[in-house]
């Protein structure tokens, strides 16, 4: 066996490993405020380039603005979430477990966890502190709330249940 084959074996291994790991609430929470402050920072990045790239951009109020930025951050996070979404589908057999008890458990999309999480909870902060000036703020702030709490119920090595009333 060439040494090439066995490093690929190792760390098909290790991934495998990994995978099957559950994951802390407190691993997912750093992950989470690592993501965030990258979504705020892609904020930023894209709010600067379309300074320079586009004259209507230029023209618009500061909250439209923010609005405009956000909206190519979401863009972006909506691209890597599918992206990763059809490879699982396409490549992971056990993706249809879901379809017969809907608290299995997808390592792999549960992997993507901060990503998710984080993006919400940047969007989220825009949404408030443009509550006023942007429309439809309630409605994307309660597909938020309930995105997050659902994730993180459900989503790190079997959630964290709510207390029984």
């Amino acid at each position: 066996e060439e040494p090439s084959e066995r490093a690929r074996r190792a760390r098909a291994s290790l991934r495998a490993s990994l995978l099957k790991m559950p994951r802390l609430h407190s691993e997912l929470a750093r992950e989470t405020i690592a993501y965030t402050t990258a979504f705020l920072v892609l904020h930023v990045v894209c709010r600067t380039l379309s300074h320079y790239a586009s004259p209507t951009f230029r023209r618009c109020s500061p909250s439209d603005k923010a609005y405009w930025a956000a909206s190519m951050v979401s863009t972006v996070n909506a691209v890597a979430v599918a992206a990763v979404a059809i490879q699982v589908f396409v490549t992971e057999p056990g993706l249809t477990a879901l379809a017969d008890d809907l608290h299995a458990s997808v390592p792999e999309l549960e992997s993507w966890g901060g990503f998710f999480l984080g993006y919400f909870v940047a969007d989220q902060l825009g949404n408030a502190y443009w509550w006023r000036e942007w429309s439809g703020v309630e409605a994307t702030t309660v597909h938020h709330v309930i995105g997050m709490v659902a994730y993180w119920r459900g989503g790190p090595g079997g959630g964290c249940p709510l207390p029984p009333r």
